[in-house]
């Protein structure tokens, strides 16, 4: 295995030698999920026999078990295709998973609000815009930026939702307790018929995620505005995107576009 990675990069950095590179790295995970990079945005590439290490130039790092990953590609073009969106009727479509996840029960990703990669443990202190004991601006509306890991992540049009996109799910869609596949979540379903599901995921502060089963916190692309240390988000307690919470917590993110 450890092989075939020192193969596909020895292409990566012949291709980048000879500036052709690719504007995507796409990892396809054994689950069936593809997280994309932006090669723009890679620094170095290191491997273990454990893991694939890709330290990104702003100074975050995207770690791999190597035994999840299917196949590693470079691609040029758009690759957001990769990811199915439903028409709810509502202003925006949404994806059939979680950000980091294969399928809709998949708990996927968690991510601080405005980092891009996930972490082991979620703190103020390792939260990339927390510095000199103050949350740093990064704009009120983060939705399709750089920092919105759904459009870093997955490309194209697909982007963190605004809070007024999260309460049209919770003011035009119906929410219904599902256990899907073993997994707790809710089905919510629109007023045409079509349905997505977000599952019970949890939150992280800290080094072990809590409410796994029982609770669901999803971020929008939305600062408070009287209260920069906190996001807007849309969580299983009351599902109406009027609560907010501190960004550095590591959270749930369902994409839309």
């Amino acid at each position: 295995m450890r092989n075939i990675f020192i193969i596909i990069l020895v292409f990566f950095c012949t291709a980048l030698a000879a500036q052709k590179t690719p504007n995507m790295m796409c990892i396809r995970l054994v689950k069936g999920d593809v997280t994309s990079i932006p090669t723009a945005t890679i620094d170095s590439i290191t491997i273990s026999d454990s893991a694939l290490l890709i330290h990104l130039k702003s100074g975050n790092k995207q770690w791999c078990p190597i035994a999840t990953i299917a196949s590693i590609t470079f691609a040029e073009g758009d690759v957001s295709e990769y990811h199915e969106a439903v028409d709810m009727g509502l202003s925006v479509c949404w994806a059939t998973c979680n950000v980091g996840a294969s399928h809709p029960e998949d708990f996927g990703g968690r991510y601080a609000w405005g980092e891009t990669v996930e972490k082991r443990s979620y703190t103020e202190e390792n939260y990339t815009f927390f510095k000199n004991g103050e949350y740093e601006y990064i704009g009120v509306n983060i939705c399709g930026t750089k920092y919105d890991v759904a459009r870093q992540r997955w490309g194209g049009e697909w982007r963190l939702p605004t809070r007024s996109e999260l309460a049209e799910l919770t003011t035009r869609c119906t929410w219904t307790p599902e256990t899907l596949n073993g997994v707790n979540g809710y089905r919510v379903t629109a007023q045409n018929g079509n349905s997505i599901f977000l599952p019970s995921a949890g939150l992280q502060n800290g080094a072990a995620p809590t409410e796994v089963g029982t609770g669901g916190y999803y971020w929008s692309g939305i600062v408070n505005r009287s209260m920069l240390s906190a996001a807007y988000n849309l969580n299983f307690k009351g599902y109406d995107a009027e609560w907010t919470a501190s960004r550095a917590y590591g959270f749930s993110v369902r994409a839309v576009r």
